[in-house]
């Protein structure tokens, strides 16, 4: 996809909310020298599982568990099988949209923020308890009205001033 694809797009949740994450992985690519391609495999297959796991030990040693999820990139080659195996993310997330007649941005949002943040709510339920969860929810749901009411009707304009700049 090319950035007009983004701006013609750019008035679509689900488009902003894409390409918000997709932005946040590449800074984290830009800062610790890897591609996007080997930080996103890491970040879905390797970080998002790994966190899971912090609510499940009771362990004192559980939080080594983040860092030691680093040693992915210590892996040889792991930008080679990085891109392999996000080939296979992208093959996938394109058959999903197939099934349910729908697009590659659509069906990443559903299943790479979505689903994750359904697992995310539940385990914070279970492992902290009503009050925390409606803290938390709070703070989401009144991030998330903030956002609707500010950033996405400004979204497309903004983006194509950016690009005025940059050409």
């Amino acid at each position: 996809m090319d950035l007009q694809y983004f701006i013609n797009h750019a008035d679509s949740l689900f488009t902003q909310i894409f390409m918000i994450v997709m932005g946040l992985l590449y800074a984290m690519a830009i800062v610790i020298g890897f591609s996007y391609k080997a930080v996103n495999i890491y970040c879905y297959f390797v970080l998002f599982p790994a966190s899971l796991l912090l609510f499940v030990f009771k362990s004192k040693y559980k939080y080594l568990i983040l860092p030691l999820t680093f040693l992915f990139f210590l892996i040889p080659g792991i930008e080679d099988y990085s891109v392999v195996w996000f080939d296979y993310a992208v093959v996938f997330l394109n058959s999903y949209a197939d099934v349910f007649n729908s697009n590659y941005i659509n069906a990443s949002v559903y299943l790479c923020v979505l689903v994750p943040a359904l697992i995310y709510s539940f385990a914070i339920y279970k492992r902290f308890g009503w009050e925390v969860f409606k803290i938390i929810s709070g703070v989401v749901i009144g991030s998330a009205a903030l956002y609707l009411l500010t950033i996405f009707p400004n979204f497309k304009p903004f983006l194509e001033y950016c690009v005025s700049i940059v050409q």
